[in-house]
């Protein structure tokens, strides 16, 4: 995967990235909007939670609610749209604490553990990356950047 990113980095290198606060608060938004879909009664709930957490970089432009909410957008480093099995790998490491919430008995412990294992090295890669990447966007080969409108004729690094 890499060895993709290797490429593409030239081309990336003056994207405006997204400042980390507003990344914050975008992935926020959307927890806040997975747990609010997590309150619908019996499976669904958990099903519409997880489908959104997993998917909602995947929706057209690759703009999940929250990262509408600040301005951002995530694209792939190999320049294609966003796609759902991109954002399937993206958002894995977020969603790995309401999927392990499932188990029965221990779920909840290993949900908050895991967790807080997650946010903290997710957070700390973010952050200290040279290139602004968690985890998941390491996985899935993508970056975020502040969104600017397509009929601007814009490129990413204008």
């Amino acid at each position: 995967m890499a060895f993709r990113w290797e490429e593409q980095r030239e081309y990336f290198r003056d994207a405006r990235r997204a400042r980390y606060l507003a990344r914050i608060v975008g992935k926020t938004a959307d927890v806040i909007i997975a747990m609010s879909l997590w309150h619908i009664p019996g499976a669904a709930g958990a099903f519409a939670a997880l489908f959104y957490l997993l998917m909602c970089d995947g929706f057209p432009g690759g703009r999940s609610a929250g990262k509408w909410l600040t301005g951002l957008k995530v694209v792939r480093v190999d320049r294609e749209p966003m796609d759902l099995q991109s954002s399937l790998l993206r958002n894995l490491t977020v969603a790995s604490p309401f999927l392990l919430y499932l188990v029965p008995v221990v779920g909840p412990f290993l949900a908050y553990t895991v967790g807080l294992a997650v946010l903290l090295i997710e957070t700390y890669l973010g952050f200290y990356d040279s290139d602004g990447q968690r985890a998941g966007d390491t996985f899935a080969e993508t970056i975020v950047v502040e969104f600017q409108q397509a009929a601007d004729d814009v490129s990413l690094s204008d």
